[in-house]
């Protein structure tokens, strides 16, 4: 947006984490306030035993040090206590599968040490002999463990791997043994379509939180992702509509809030991908700002310039039906650095048009 930007009022994320005790809410509502990284993400590897057709992270070995380096043990071990010095308190280790990373016993036990509340997401299925040894000794506040299917030809058909879903089960199982709280997460794609009723069974049975999405965005991150063939089209143009309708109701879209501020992280949360670059959103290639050869407030400055000086594309600015799409700064990088024609800003125009009349 040139010249002077008028300031708006919204709610950030942590306003809307009724789940949070009162304390800890207050904390984030500092954090956001003084721009403190409380939360961060490690993505610890982008090497994985699964191949999911949606991945936008996994890389195959042989094609990793084309991307770049992989942080290593120390490497992350001094990120971690640099952020815990700069105010991170909630850590989510991930990956790919993050329990591949060649020193993971290493750097897990480092990071436990000291003290973070971490969430491990994984695919549970490495979860047995000395990593559930590990874990059972420095176990972390919750594993969050994605489950694509409630048998080994679904999983065979989404993660293109074989007995998928008995090793997950299995770690799953370890997990609880463990008792350690866990969170099932489900990407729903045209080979698990028909098995989400099952999928929700599962978790029913197992008294084990679910959540389950259809959000399939392209890989601009070098992952060899079929997003575009996977998704389930049609619900996500069900959404759509009903989005826009809701925001024609007397719910509009603020133009000219700034793309960031849609994000979770904004202000007070961060990404560290595999090769050491931290950012606010997983699905974007940029910025490239590093946590390596720099202190991490100094990187963490950095990024919180970058989402300030963020804006929205000319054409978002100008388009007829900006203010009743809801958007999001990862899907439209995607799209745009994808090289494939924006799917999903057509659809939303060609849908305002049609509820208009016009």
């Amino acid at each position: 947006m040139t010249g002077e930007t008028k300031t708006r009022e919204f709610e950030p994320a942590c306003r809307r984490m009724e789940w949070l005790d009162p304390f800890y809410k207050a904390v984030w509502e500092k954090a956001f306030a003084e721009a403190i990284p409380i939360s961060g993400t490690f993505e610890l590897t982008p090497r994985c035993n699964f191949n999911c057709r949606m991945c936008y992270v996994h890389l195959q070995p042989e094609r990793i040090a084309y991307y770049g380096r992989e942080m290593n043990a120390s490497d992350w071990i001094h990120t971690a206590e640099e952020a815990k010095e700069a105010g991170t308190t909630w850590l989510c280790v991930t990956g790919g599968e993050p329990l591949m990373h060649p020193e993971f016993p290493v750097i897990w036990k480092e990071l436990c040490q000291m003290g973070f509340f971490i969430t491990l997401q994984t695919n549970a299925s490495l979860i047995e002999g000395k990593m559930a040894e590990l874990l059972e000794q420095y176990p972390p506040k919750q594993a969050k463990v994605t489950l694509y299917g409630s048998n080994d030809e679904v999983y065979r058909q989404v993660c293109r791997v074989e007995q998928g879903f008995t090793r997950t089960d299995r770690g799953l199982q370890t997990l609880q043994e463990l008792g350690i709280p866990v969170q099932l997460v489900t990407t729903v794609i045209r080979q698990n379509l028909e098995d989400v009723k099952k999928i929700a069974f599962y978790a029913w049975l197992h008294k084990l939180p679910w959540m389950a999405t259809g959000g399939v965005k392209d890989s601009i991150r070098g992952a060899d992702s079929q997003a575009r063939e996977v998704r389930v089209q049609e619900k996500l143009d069900e959404q759509r509509k009903a989005d826009i309708q809701y925001r024609m109701n007397g719910h509009p879209v603020d133009p000219e809030r700034k793309p960031a501020t849609y994000c979770r992280d904004y202000r007070l949360g961060y990404w560290v991908t595999w090769n050491g670059m931290i950012r606010f959103c997983s699905f974007m290639n940029e910025p490239n700002i590093p946590v390596r050869g720099q202190p991490f407030r100094e990187a963490w400055k950095q990024l919180i310039q970058y989402e300030e000086e963020l804006q929205w594309p000319e054409e978002c600015r100008s388009c007829e039906a900006r203010e009743v799409c809801f958007k999001c700064a990862g899907t439209l990088a995607t799209e745009k650095f994808s090289g494939k024609k924006n799917i999903e800003c057509y659809r939303k125009k060609i849908f305002w048009r049609q509820i208009n009349g016009i």
